[in-house]
């Protein structure tokens, strides 16, 4: 059986359901146990069927509880992963998993010495719009320089969201984990990447890019990410003849279809191009963190390596608060 720990708006919108039909798939028809520090201040989890909030020791403690679905906020991960693995319990955890290479690291000898799996549940390369995208850009016949951009922005939050807090990793954590790791599947080497804060207009925005050029074959790639900006959510890629750019790659709301549109530079109009019919990626992604949990050689933090460059690459912007973040 499968229980939460934390209550982010993210289980509230799209998990929390998913998770009740996991277990209803296994046969378990008790209420989802949703664990939290604050459970009388819980919000409540619309839609997603029965529901029982309760405390985090609690979820920990409840021996029919296998696997944990952790949602707290950002900075509580390695801890709440920490708690997990030494109750025995399997890990599926919202990204980025934590905010140190060297928390990665420690998670994923932990789980291989307690025979468990940590799965860090990144959703977007799951639709197959993203799939489909990638697969194009492959097929073209790209001549000149080519960039590669991957643009995450969001408008600027309340006060007291978490995301805000400097423990938390701000919007390199949140927003670019996105980012970095679309340009790595897309080419870029993450060692390679200049990673830095943006002062926009806004002094209470919270930016960054990553930049990196390859100068053998002329390609430049570049994230761009900001909380307090206008919303741009697209990844493209483009040469002096032509251009594709798929839209909310980031986002796409469940069962919603993929967009890809294909722009030539010699001023000829657009050309949309729908890669992909409606899709869930939560859905899929948590189906496949669910399939290598049960797979008993994949004990460890799936993917570690990978998922070590990259938070290693954005350490020094969530570990360090821009100079405008609360520190209470």
């Amino acid at each position: 059986m499968i229980a939460a720990i934390g209550n982010s708006a993210y289980l509230t919108r799209r998990t929390a359901p998913l998770l009740r039909e996991f277990n209803a798939h296994d046969g378990t028809d008790s209420p989802l146990l949703v664990g939290t520090d604050h459970p009388g201040g819980a919000r409540p989890v619309e839609g997603a069927g029965r529901i029982l909030i309760t405390d985090r020791d609690a979820v920990l403690a409840d021996r029919n509880v296998d696997r944990v679905y952790i949602s707290s906020a950002t900075g509580r991960h390695f801890a709440d992963c920490r708690a997990a693995l030494a109750a025995g319990k399997h890990v599926l955890v919202e990204k980025p998993v934590c905010l140190r290479a060297a928390e990665a690291a420690e998670l994923d000898r932990l789980a291989r010495a307690a025979g468990r799996t940590v799965f860090e549940c990144l959703s977007y390369p799951y639709h197959p719009a993203w799939r489909e995208f990638v697969a194009r850009v492959r097929a073209m016949d790209l001549a000149g320089p080519v960039t590669v951009s991957a643009v995450f922005r969001i408008p600027g939050r309340e006060a007291t969201d978490f995301r805000l807090h400097p423990r938390h990793g701000g919007a390199a954590a949140d927003l670019g984990t996105y980012c970095v790791d679309a340009l790595v599947r897309l080419g870029a080497a993450v060692e390679d990447l200049a990673v830095g804060a943006v002062l926009l207009a806004d002094a209470d925005a919270d930016a960054g890019t990553a930049i990196a050029s390859r100068p053998l074959d002329g390609r430049t790639f570049t994230g761009s990410w900001a909380i307090g900006d206008t919303y741009r959510n697209s990844v493209v890629v483009a040469d002096p003849g032509r251009r594709l750019e798929l839209f909310r790659v980031f986002s796409l709301p469940p069962d919603a279809p993929g967009l890809v549109v294909e722009r030539p530079r010699d001023g000829r109009e657009p050309t949309p191009v729908v890669s992909a019919g409606p899709a869930n990626a939560t859905r899929a992604c948590l189906a496949d963190g669910m399939r290598q949990v049960r797979d008993t050689g994949t004990a460890g933090l799936a993917g570690s390596q990978v998922i070590a460059r990259r938070i290693a690459a954005l350490e020094t912007l969530t570990t360090t608060p821009p100079a405008h973040a609360r520190t209470s």
